[in-house]
């Protein structure tokens, strides 16, 4: 009788603890998903697409969260950041981020800002097409990096393997100054050292556009998604809101970079060492697109999937699945 009462005791007290813990309201679960760190991390390269960062990072984010920016030089420095989930948002080439979603690091695509920034450049006379190339010594980019796999992939349509000619690595700003100062004759370049180039070798001369390129071979509405911003899943859950308020102020700074690059030349100068008017040149060679990595998914797979066939390991083996894509 004694054990009988005992257990009944139990039961009502269990569930009057059970009926005192607090169940959120709704109110209390939308205040949990509205709210946001202090300070988030972002990394960046020395990119047209970095320069709407440089103004977000001195205004914050709209909803008071501010920005520490940092400026990489290498993708290996970027890789090491984002392996340990030392950054929120990363702006990463789309090939170099899908070799790190295939090992397991969690990150997402939340948009695509960077269609098209790289020109095979020329001072050599009788070097018109991509198949000129053949015999001679080409200067790229570090191995593995945007440049180089798609040289190779372009090199590939048009009939030549590296070994038809001498590939040189090395860092971008290295090859611009070589080709300023004629020591080097071909090239691959991004925006804006192919502005830079131009402005101060007057032999120097643009021979293929890879955007055109792409759209030549895949067709005249294929986009060529080179780079976008990446985003820390854990980051992604522990702040809903976050991502939402980033990506609109990334979007809206991104168009006005675009739009009126004077307005932020000098503060790209002061950061990134770009001079003012290069920069503001630049941008007419430079297709810059903010395009959500969901709505993007459908170029990003073709684009992946053309560097697959070519060799698997500049995507990490396979395509990324429906994941890899932040969904909205």
């Amino acid at each position: 009788m004694i054990k009988k009462a005992f257990l009944i005791i139990s039961l009502i007290s269990a569930l009057l603890i059970t009926g005192c813990a607090k169940t959120p309201t709704v109110e209390e679960q939308q205040k949990e998903s509205l709210k946001m760190p202090d300070q988030i991390t972002v990394q960046a390269p020395i990119a047209p697409a970095t320069a709407p960062l440089l103004k977000m990072a001195g205004e914050g984010l709209p909803s008071g969260v501010k920005i520490n920016l940092i400026i990489y030089k290498t993708d290996e420095e970027a890789t090491t950041r984002v392996i340990k989930n030392e950054a929120d948002f990363s702006i990463l080439s789309t090939n170099l981020a899908a070799k790190l979603y295939n090992r397991e690091v969690d990150i997402s695509l939340a948009n695509v800002n960077t269609w098209g920034i790289l020109y095979l450049v020329s001072t050599e006379n009788g070097i018109n097409k991509w198949d000129d190339l053949k015999g001679k010594e080409l200067y790229i980019g570090a191995r593995g990096s945007t440049p180089d796999v798609l040289t190779r992939y372009f090199l590939h349509k048009n009939g030549l393997s590296e070994n038809d000619l001498k590939i040189t690595y090395l860092q971008s700003p290295e090859i611009a100054k070589m080709i300023i100062s004629g020591l080097a004759k071909n090239a691959v370049l991004p925006e804006p050292m192919v502005t830079q180039v131009l402005l101060n070798n007057n032999k120097a001369r643009i021979v293929e556009n890879f955007y055109e390129d792409w759209q030549t071979i895949e067709g005249g509405n294929a986009g060529l998604p080179q780079a976008g911003m990446f985003v820390s899943n854990s980051s992604a859950e522990s702040f809903p809101s976050l991502v939402t308020s980033f990506q609109q102020a990334y979007s809206e700074t991104l168009n006005e970079t675009v739009k009126n690059p004077a307005g932020i030349a000098s503060l790209v100068e002061t950061s990134l060492q770009i001079p003012a008017p290069v920069f503001i040149q630049s941008i007419e060679r430079t297709h810059l697109k903010f395009v959500e990595g969901e709505k993007a998914k459908k170029d990003v797979e073709i684009y992946l999937s053309r560097l697959l066939e070519l060799s698997p390991d500049m995507v990490g083996g396979k395509l990324p699945d429906e994941k890899f894509f932040l969904k909205n």
